[in-house]
């Protein structure tokens, strides 16, 4: 085999020719049964892989249809056989568990079950059909297990392209965001580097065994090489995305190293492969997936908001680091952009942060919208940021806007009589535009007549003093534009600040908006009074959710959850609305509880 860049002649598609001249008969039939015939191995092992992924996407895509034009709430809620299918559907989707010991929160069970599904599928496909290695070396130098593998890994690789970009197809038709499809993107990164291993040692076991491993290597030196070091960026790859390690290099750099891998990756991949059957047609399906995807938010940066946007930075009182940019595009409360700071230095301008977007875009024509995010400074480059506000308060600095993208489903949020937020920490600002919304919305409820949600309550758990204080403030600014009513916050001071701001212990469950109950804070010029409460302690998460639940259940309404925070609030108010879901699903009344949840890091 030369070392020409690939083979020739060069074809689309590698032929399929083979006579079995050097076989007898038996040999004949033994070598072309179906599961081992190496000259149909891509129909036999790679179209069914597609399958099944096809076959996976197809049941979201119904599920979206389904729930965004039958199952809504005040659409259609009965009969009980709906609620009850609502019910499990969503139970499956929210109830996960907890390793106190790592940290770790699991994926829903839904999920889980999902990845139980691909793991038999894959194994089943992979391991069940014999034999692994050739009874005899006249067979040839590619083992069925190494030629099935090899087949599963590539059919693999479109669809860990297409969960990887943040505006993707897979989303447009299911519904489900570029965030939520990582776990996706993880998992078939890991289906994909197992089978590449699966292909690669029995190469080596096969070759070690007939003592022609050298002699081998040396021949088919182009494919040898190029797979190996396709490999090493694959590992590189797969396991330099894992969370703590992108923690410890810092993003900007694993941002960086993950692009140059996957070009090297792809380059060498491709040759590796050497229009092999129909092999090549893989690479054609990940380019048509993945290239759009890619090219789109560039194209929208530049032609729909401008190549470069002012942004002005400056600190809050609490210590967030407040940056606003003019806007002309509507967005909905949950979503966030990714910014690109070209100012910086070269990381900072190869690399877009996610941040969430806390304001809500203006009802006024003659005002212009303004995209606020408030962002809570660690190291790397938020640190930068940080000081630069503090060195400059006010400073503008070149941005580049990419988004908006998730959010929360406003169907959902319109059509819940009832809504519970909760945030913890930094997640402060990202119930301002909830509450904005509300507002809003009451307000036209109590003029113009227009339906939604009746209440909202609003519950915010920190240790900051700070924080509680400037969050107090801004909440009484938005209320004071307008004539809402329904609002109730709580919040929940934890730590020793709870000790020094000399707060009550939390009481009961109940939400009053009795004068006794209301919370004075400074709004400019004047005092506001917000319906609520403030405590000390951590909120009651699970026996809230289930007071409101069952509030909601009595009185025939449905209950909406809105939930930013860490791991253990995510945690406590999904396995209580799964909890909610379960009692539906076993026969009690109500009419179930919607779950949206955003997580404060998932790039």
């Amino acid at each position: 085999m030369n070392m020409a860049w690939l083979t020739a002649p060069l074809a689309l598609h590698g032929s399929r020719d083979f006579e079995c001249s050097d076989f007898t008969p038996e040999q004949c039939d033994y070598y072309k049964n179906r599961w081992h015939f190496w000259y149909i191995a891509d129909y036999v092992f790679a179209l069914p892989t597609i399958a099944f992924f096809m076959s996976t996407i197809v049941i979201f895509i119904l599920g979206h249809l389904l729930s965004s034009h039958v199952l809504g709430y005040r659409r259609f809620r009965g009969p009980a056989m709906w609620q009850r299918l609502i019910a499990m559907v969503r139970y499956l989707s929210y109830r996960g568990f907890h390793v106190k010991a790592l940290r770790w929160n699991s994926a829903p069970v839904g999920v889980l079950l999902l990845g139980l599904a691909g793991t038999v599928f894959f194994f089943c496909m992979d391991l069940a059909p014999q034999p692994y290695y050739w009874p005899d070396i006249m067979y040839g130098g590619s083992p069925p297990l190494a030629t099935r593998s090899g087949w599963m890994a590539l059919a693999c690789m479109p669809f860990v392209f297409a969960t990887a970009s943040k505006t993707n197809w897979i989303t447009l038709l299911t519904g489900i965001s570029h965030e939520r499809l990582q776990v996706f993107h993880r998992w078939s990164s890991y289906a994909f580097f197992v089978l590449a291993l699966l292909h690669t040692f029995p190469f080596i076991v096969y070759h070690v065994r007939w003592h022609d491993m050298e002699e081998h290597f040396s021949s088919s030196l182009i494919f040898y090489w190029t797979g190996i070091v396709a490999l090493i960026f694959q590992a590189w790859l797969t396991f330099m995305s894992h969370s703590t390690i992108r923690s410890l290099l810092g993003y900007e750099f694993f941002k960086a190293t993950h692009y140059i891998a996957v070009v090297v990756f792809m380059i060498t991949f491709f040759w590796h492969c050497d229009y092999t059957l129909t092999s090549w047609d893989y690479f054609i399906a990940t380019a048509a997936v993945y290239v759009p995807c890619f090219a789109y938010p560039w194209l929208r940066t530049i032609f729909e908001y401008g190549f470069v946007q002012k942004a002005q930075i400056s600190v809050e009182d609490n210590g967030f680091t407040r940056i606003v940019l003019p806007a002309k595009f509507n967005w909905k409360p949950g979503q966030h952009c990714f910014l690109r700071f070209t100012g910086f230095g070269i990381l900072p301008a190869l690399s877009s942060h996610p941040f969430t977007i806390c304001s809500s875009p203006s009802i006024d024509s003659d005002m212009q919208s303004e995209l606020v995010f408030y962002v809570r400074h660690q190291r790397g480059f938020t640190a930068k940021l940080y000081q630069l506000a503090l060195d400059q308060p006010g400073v503008a600095v070149p941005v580049q806007i990419d988004g908006p993208y998730g959010g929360a489903d406003l169907q959902k949020f319109r059509d819940s009589d009832r809504l519970l937020v909760v945030a913890g920490g930094s997640g402060a600002g990202w119930t301002l535009p909830f509450i904005e919304r509300f507002a809003r919305r009451s307000s036209k409820a109590a003029t113009q007549g227009v339906s939604g949600p009746l209440s909202l309550r609003v519950i915010l758990a920190t240790r900051d003093v700070s924080s509680r204080k400037w969050f107090l403030r801004t909440v009484g600014e938005l209320l004071a534009k307008h004539s809402s009513f329904g609002v109730h916050v709580e919040v929940f001071l934890t730590g020793e600040a709870a000790t020094d701001a000399d707060l009550p212990e939390p009481h009961g469950l109940r939400r009053t908006t009795s004068s006794s109950d209301e919370i004075q804070t400074p709004v400019k010029s004047h005092e506001a009074q917000i319906p609520g409460r403030e405590v000390q302690g951590r909120p009651p998460l699970a026996l809230t959710i289930q007071a409101e639940a069952a509030q909601a259940a009595e009185s025939g309404k449905s209950l909406g959850v809105f939930v930013c925070g860490p791991e253990t609030m995510q945690n406590d108010v999904r396995n209580a609305v799964a909890a909610a879901n379960l009692k539906i699903l076993q026969g009690a009344k109500g009419t179930g509880v919607y779950l949206h949840s955003e997580h404060f890091s998932w790039a």
